[in-house]
């Protein structure tokens, strides 16, 4: 019962803080969010694997986060370009004379999860930002976390009441494929109620069986990433990322679904020319 209150509680806090992010309507405080969201998954990811005995390079993962302040930048998009090109190789050159620095303490595999730290934490995350920055730009979010959270919410409910069948036993075994199919169909559901209501009382006019195809396939994808989530966890020996958000685990735990449906979410805008 105790984990119940805390999990909700916290739910609420977190569910406080995103609606007051979308109701200021505020780039700065868009980019601040996405930022403190990325500095927090980083140093979870990076704590995760130092329990495993490995030591990737903490501060070029947290460089990396800051480059979600220049998604929101009032530069051209060549400007911008060139930027992440420069970047890249000061990146790796700083990762390579960490070694030397260090006397081999750091090695080429912990190079490689320090890098992999960049693709799965801040640039999965900077589609949230780039989401924000789209026209109709904070329905698009509410869409994402609409689909996360419904998904998680049926999925459990039901996987807790009628799964029998493992989804991936080797991964996650409490997840089943009962649960995970009434999360693909509560996502279908309330992605299509959001723009029913959108349709309504806001400028948009979305195609709500496009909408409902949307739904579908983000719930899916938003489930492969929380399998991800869950296969480095498995693999490093931790149960959570960390403790920050009592009843959910870590930033991490809470947004490793988020993560991979905010780019799918932006391919699919583009693709099916939603805006």
């Amino acid at each position: 019962m105790k984990e119940s209150v805390k999990r909700l509680t916290t739910g609420f806090i977190f569910m406080v803080v995103l609606i007051l992010v979308l109701c200021l309507n505020n780039a700065i405080v868009d980019s601040v969010f996405v930022l403190l969201l990325s500095i927090m998954g980083v140093y979870e990811y990076n704590k995760c694997f130092k329990a495993k005995g490995y030591n990737p390079i903490s501060i070029v993962g947290y460089i990396s986060c800051f480059g979600i302040l220049l998604l929101g930048a009032d530069i051209d998009v060549l400007t911008k370009i060139n930027i992440i090109a420069i970047s890249i190789p000061i990146l790796l050159t700083i990762m390579f004379s960490y070694i030397v620095i260090k006397k081999l303490k750091v090695n080429i595999i912990d190079l490689v999860i320090t890098f992999f730290s960049i693709i799965y934490v801040p640039f999965l995350f900077s589609f949230i930002k780039l989401l924000f920055l789209m026209p109709h730009g904070r329905i698009f979010v509410i869409l994402a976390f609409a689909s996360s959270i419904s998904t998680d919410t049926f999925a459990y409910e039901i996987g807790s009441r009628f799964g029998k069948h493992k989804l991936s036993e080797f991964v996650s075994p409490k997840k089943s494929i009962e649960g995970s199919i009434a999360g693909i169909i509560g996502s279908t559901i309330i992605c299509s109620i959001v723009a029913i209501i959108t349709n309504t009382y806001f400028d948009t006019n979305f195609n709500i069986i496009l909408i409902a195809i949307m739904g579908f396939v983000l719930s899916i994808v938003g489930q492969i990433g929380d399998l991800a989530a869950s296969s480095i966890k498995r693999f490093c020996g931790v149960k959570d990322f960390s403790n920050i958000m009592p009843g959910h685990g870590g930033i991490l735990d809470r947004f490793d679904s988020v993560m991979f449906i905010a780019p799918i979410l932006y391919s699919f805008i583009y693709i099916f020319s939603l805006i």
